[in-house]
């Protein structure tokens, strides 16, 4: 036991040894070129495309509103003309149309429904058709009675003016009703008796009370009385008054 060796312990002995691996051969395509002419550059066909392009050329580029749609090209013909042609001269002399009365024109029939107003929103010639629901056809100012006063304010100022017409006359009347007018003396006589007639009446009524009046009903009634006999008393004297001038004048 003795004689055996033990290697003394050291971190060197518990670090795992490099494995060194070999890459492999780069991969080269067979049809790439071995040999290399002069008079190319040495790294010809090694990028992702030729060294050099062409320019395009101008006139290959996309122009302007080629792709729009456009309208068909007019055919010139004895029904098409335009403003750089000259129509043909009028035919002279004896060549001329007879003079009369113009023929009868027949009433066209309109073709297919009407069409909706539209209005041009882009100088494309994008159309957009509006219709009355949108509020940007001008409907009002189109129908035949634009700026007459309507009908229902033309009813109602009658109404109205009605029924000032009948307070008016019911004011007229009320002040014919309530004027003076001229009684007759036999009027006015029986106008008094009857004055004193209600009078006599009240002062008897007004005799009938007690002594002593200790009531409230009792003091109320007394002075209504009296207060009705003044009143009566005052309109006599003023008919007695009225009746003594007319009888001096």
């Amino acid at each position: 036991m003795a004689g055996d060796f033990f290697p003394l312990e050291s971190i060197h002995n518990f670090i795992e040894k490099t494995v060194i691996i070999e890459k492999p051969q780069r991969y080269v395509s067979k049809f790439r070129p071995t040999v290399v002419e002069e008079t190319k550059p040495t790294n010809y066909m090694k990028t992702m495309g030729p060294s050099k392009l062409e320019m395009p050329m101008p006139t290959n580029f996309l122009k302007k509103h080629s792709k729009e749609p456009r309208l068909p090209e007019i055919k010139q013909g004895k029904s098409h003309y335009t403003c750089l042609m000259k129509k043909p001269s009028v035919p002279a002399g004896p060549f001329l149309p007879p003079v009369g009365t113009p023929p009868k024109r027949k009433p066209t029939t309109p073709k297919g429904p009407k069409q909706l107003p539209s209005v041009v929103d882009t100088n494309k010639g994008h159309k957009e058709c509006h219709t009355k629901n949108t509020g940007l056809i001008p409907v009002y100012i189109r129908k035949k009675d634009y700026g007459e006063v309507p009908n229902y304010l033309l009813r109602r100022k009658a109404k109205h003016q009605k029924a000032l017409d009948e307070y008016n006359l019911n004011v007229k009347r009320q002040e014919q009703h309530e004027t003076m007018k001229c009684l007759s003396d036999r009027e006015c006589q029986d106008i008094i008796e009857g004055l004193k007639q209600k009078y006599n009446e009240l002062n008897s009524e007004y005799l009938r009370l007690p002594f002593m009046i200790d009531t409230p009903s009792m003091k109320t009634k007394k002075v209504r009385l009296e207060a009705e006999m003044k009143q009566l008393e005052d309109d006599i004297k003023l008919l007695d008054r009225f009746e003594s001038i007319c009888h001096t004048k």
